[in-house]
């Protein structure tokens, strides 16, 4: 039952305006999904190109680094020794020393 002061046609004029409103809202709403979607896919992919160029500049700077390096970082940092000539062809532990 409708209250006296509203007759038919005003409450279908109400429902076919709300429904249009909420079908404004939808198109809005999915509108900016796809969007937000977009802009994802978009950041995905330029953080994907900087980790393959991050992981390219390593490599190249591991391949680009001296064994002399590597050595004199063993000796200095780690606390590493150089082999001896007599080191080298003696068993040691079990295992061949080369």
């Amino acid at each position: 039952m409708l209250p006296a002061y509203i007759s038919k046609t005003q409450f279908n004029l109400i429902i076919l305006i709300s429904i249009i409103t909420l079908s404004l809202f939808s198109i809005i709403w999915h509108h900016q999904t796809y969007t937000l979607y977009k802009q994802i896919n978009q950041t995905n992919s330029e953080h994907y190109q900087a980790m393959a160029l991050n992981k390219q500049l390593l490599s190249e700077h591991s391949q680009i680094m001296s064994g002399n390096e590597i050595k004199v970082h063993a000796i200095n940092s780690l606390g590493m020794k150089e082999a001896q000539k007599e080191d080298f062809g003696r068993w040691y532990k079990g295992n061949l020393a080369l």
